[in-house]
């Protein structure tokens, strides 16, 4: 079930990326609040089948804290904070580990294209 969070509705302009103090803070090791937004919007595809969750996980979706600032500056509104919440839940329950030393993947390797 896809969720009215509005995931759609992003215009890519990277607000929500730059007001992330996670993001500014760790910039190699989390994808930021538009890569979750873009991965997020494919998770709810039924096309889709790829495990989006896991790379969540790869993202470093585990080092966010929920601040809200990402959705507060969202021009178009989206709901990011439930869905970052969601993969967080989904990768505690299923135990996956994010390689924070490795880094995390650009936005392209996560999405593998579709963005």
């Amino acid at each position: 079930m896809n969720p009215d969070w509005a995931l759609d509705h992003c215009i890519t302009c990277y607000m929500c990326l730059a007001a992330c103090p996670v993001y500014k803070k760790h910039p190699s090791l989390f994808l930021g609040p538009i890569g979750f937004v873009k991965l997020g919007n494919m998770h709810f595809n039924p096309v889709d089948k790829a495990d989006r969750v896991q790379m969540a996980a790869q993202g470093g979706i585990q080092l966010c804290e929920s601040y809200g600032a990402c959705q507060e500056v969202c021009p178009q509104h989206i709901r990011i904070v439930p869905l970052l919440r969601l993969f967080q839940d989904q990768t505690a329950k299923r135990k996956l580990r994010d390689n924070r030393g490795l880094g995390a993947k650009s936005i392209h390797e996560m999405t593998n294209g579709f963005i």
